[in-house]
């Protein structure tokens, strides 16, 4: 049995040993550069600032879609010209002009005008049309958006800009600069290989798959460690006649834990097994908290009034509309602030105590135990680059659930179940050391990792030699064998 398991780990470390000395040092990348990826809140930043005067309503605006239930509502400008964006609670979405109730027409021209509108960028540029996914957005959610156009700036950064035919938003963009670390990092690190990346299903059991192996590799390499000790208990630092054997052994006995910790986590972080349960809330949460389904019925004459006169003769950025408790409530945005207004109830905005109503109505058996408002990260509320808003209000319930709702927004940001909290330690504490004591506590957070990162990179290159060296001897072997046959 011993041997068996010694010759899978001869074999698995001879295959794997490449892919882990990629992952490690492309995670030496991963710690100061990710793929680029333009959030919401970057999006917002790029678009114009423009008065509201004369828009006409989105009931009217969307009068044939009355009856779709809104997932998400929002109110922005186009080469001064006010969009509506409507996305269904079927993920449909539907752009039309404000001023007209006209579908959205993105020309080859006004693409171009739109980039240089939001990036303030004036260089030549050259404007593709994609009909396929490329390496910069190469996820299934863009689908929706195609054609694309790629615009491609002649600026001394060389930026792409992506932007939708549908809605006429800015997708995407990146410098030269982000695309170069891209290849250095996350697209080893990831497997964000475009012909592999827009096939979902096959992309995520490729990464599960390889992750567990891996896993398996370095699992029966520690219990080879384990028979050589036993073997030879006294032997020093010549255990071996090999020196690469030696290495090899020597540095797997002291990082091997850091290695099979962080292949795990990594394996983790692709949720094998779906065993996580949602961090949004569920469709009967969702209607419960908003008391009903979001319908264009619901902004009247009377709530649309209210909202143009909140916004007389200000700039604006953008506009979100959602719906709490049965209230309509415009958020507005300039820059770095936002404004909250309840469109039925002028002046009235919910405390703490209405939110914790409204989850208290979630389920019944889960009672509320307390309500806080946070004014910094806790443990599974964060960002390392400090992204996420704040403050945030934490309701935490007897089913151990806590909800952390943007009172800036009544919107539930994130659900957190006992699960997902396992989940944020086995996978962000042990693949990214996320653990407060670190994170935030720069250059100690860097000095750790730079140190285990090393270690994983010398015994993943001890075994990439190893591995080498075994398939030669098998090579000759076999050649050896061949040979002897035929005289």
């Amino acid at each position: 049995m011993i041997k068996k398991i010694i010759s899978l780990h001869h074999w698995l470390g001879t295959f794997f040993s490449v892919l882990f000395l990629i992952w490690f040092l492309s995670g030496f990348v991963m710690m100061y550069h990710t793929f680029p990826f333009l959030s919401k809140n970057q999006q917002r930043a790029m678009l114009p600032q423009q008065q509201i005067d004369s828009i006409l309503s989105p009931n009217s605006v969307f009068k044939n879609n009355n009856r779709d239930t809104i997932h998400n509502l929002s109110l922005n400008f186009q080469l001064q010209r006010p969009v509506f964006h409507l996305t269904t609670s079927s993920g449909k979405i539907i752009s039309k002009y404000g001023d007209n109730g006209e579908m959205v027409d993105i020309t080859d021209s006004t693409a171009l005008s739109i980039a240089q509108e939001n990036l303030k960028i004036n260089s030549d540029a050259t404007l593709t049309k994609l009909t396929e996914l490329d390496q910069w957005i190469p996820r299934t959610r863009f689908l929706k958006h195609m054609p694309i156009y790629k615009v491609s700036f002649n600026n001394s950064n060389k930026t792409y800009t992506y932007i939708s035919s549908v809605t006429g938003e800015v997708l995407a963009t990146n410098t030269v600069s982000e695309r170069f670390w891209s290849w250095l990092g996350a697209i080893p690190h990831w497997i964000y290989f475009k012909d592999i990346r827009i096939h979902n299903t096959l992309w995520f059991q490729l990464i599960v798959w390889l992750s567990s192996l891996g896993f398996l590799m370095v699992v029966t390499g520690m219990v080879t460690g384990i028979v050589r000790y036993k073997k030879k208990p006294n032997a020093k630092f010549k255990r071996f006649k090999n020196k690469w054997y030696n290495y090899h052994y020597y540095f797997g006995l002291f990082f091997g834990t850091f290695v099979c910790t962080w292949i795990f986590s990594g394996w983790m972080s692709m949720t094998p097994f779906s065993w996580t349960p949602s961090t949004s809330l569920t469709k009967s949460e969702l209607h419960e908290w908003q008391k009903g389904d979001f319908l264009l019925s619901d902004i009247s004459p009377k709530i649309w009034n209210n909202f143009l006169a909140k916004t007389n003769h200000q700039k604006i950025q953008e506009a979100n509309f959602t719906l709490f408790d049965n209230d309509v409530f415009s958020i507005t945005h300039l820059n770095t602030s936002s404004q909250l207004h309840n469109l039925n109830q002028l002046g009235e905005i919910p405390d703490t105590e209405k939110y914790s109503v409204s989850i208290q109505s979630f389920n019944t058996n889960n009672k509320v135990t307390n309500t806080s408002l946070l004014n910094e990260y806790d443990n599974y509320y964060y960002s390392r680059h400090n992204t996420k808003e704040l403050p945030i209000i934490r309701v935490n319930t007897t089913n151990k659930i806590s909800y952390y709702i943007n009172p800036k927004t009544t919107k539930v940001v994130y659900k957190c179940a006992t699960k997902n909290r396992i989940q944020r330690w086995i996978y962000h504490g042990l693949h990214s050391l996320d653990f407060s004591f670190l994170a935030w506590n720069r250059p100690l957070w860097d000095i750790v990792l730079f140190f285990l990162l090393i270690g994983g990179t010398i015994v993943s290159f001890t075994g990439t030699v190893l591995g080498y060296r075994f398939l030669k001897r098998k090579w000759n072997k076999k050649k050896h064998k061949k040979k002897k046959s035929t005289l």
